[in-house]
């Protein structure tokens, strides 16, 4: 998604000190977005949020709940009139709890961009330009193809952001593939990728 610098896959909600996903105690598996405001507005993240689950469904464990974090006043208040807009649009009352972000903790590596650890080449490719798994993770390039290989984005943002994601051309050829064979919005990317 254009704008989304990157993103970190956590523990919020509780107070359970030090959670981990064996021992998480009262919090939630959440995801922290960062993003450039300049770029995309609240607003639009809050409907990808939306989209991306059933606002209606009841929580059956706290680990899973839905739930979106505020850190002030503002969010606050736009996730508000958000929740209204998907209430009534569904007719239906919205489940999904909204709370102060409170601490975010970072949940372990192994947890962290998961689309792209499930295409071993593409992470490999990527290796070579981060010294370190941490700085690979906590990457804007990660992110950005994480969410790709998740089916999120489409033709026209990857035409635009292939060439600055750090793959070598074979691995650009590569994503596509992946994309156009899995993802139904990419059938046809107008892609400005190098010639095979």
């Amino acid at each position: 998604m254009p704008g989304v610098i990157g993103t970190t896959v956590g523990y919020a909600g509780g107070t359970t000190p030090h959670p981990e996903y064996r021992a998480m105690g009262d919090h939630t598996e959440t995801l922290l977005v960062e993003y450039d405001p300049a770029r995309i507005g609240y607003d639009a993240l809050l409907e990808v949020f939306w989209g991306l689950h059933d606002p209606m469904s009841q929580p059956h464990l706290r680990q899973y709940r839905n739930v979106v974090f505020y850190l002030d006043a503002e969010q606050q208040r736009q996730i508000e009139v958000s929740v209204e807009r998907v209430r009534q649009r569904s007719g239906r009352p919205v489940n999904t709890a909204v709370e102060p972000a409170g601490v975010f903790t970072a949940a372990e590596d192994y947890h962290q961009k998961y689309y792209l650890r499930g295409a071993d080449n593409l992470l490999q490719g990527l290796r070579g330009n981060y010294p370190d798994e941490k700085s690979l993770i906590a990457s804007t390039a990660a992110a950005r193809i994480n969410g790709f290989l998740g089916c999120h984005g489409d033709p026209e943002t990857l035409a635009a952001d292939i060439a600055a994601l750090g793959l070598p051309e074979a691995m650009q050829l590569e994503l596509l593939e992946y994309l156009t064979l899995r993802c139904r919005n990419f059938r046809g990317v107008p892609c400005a990728l190098p010639r095979q």
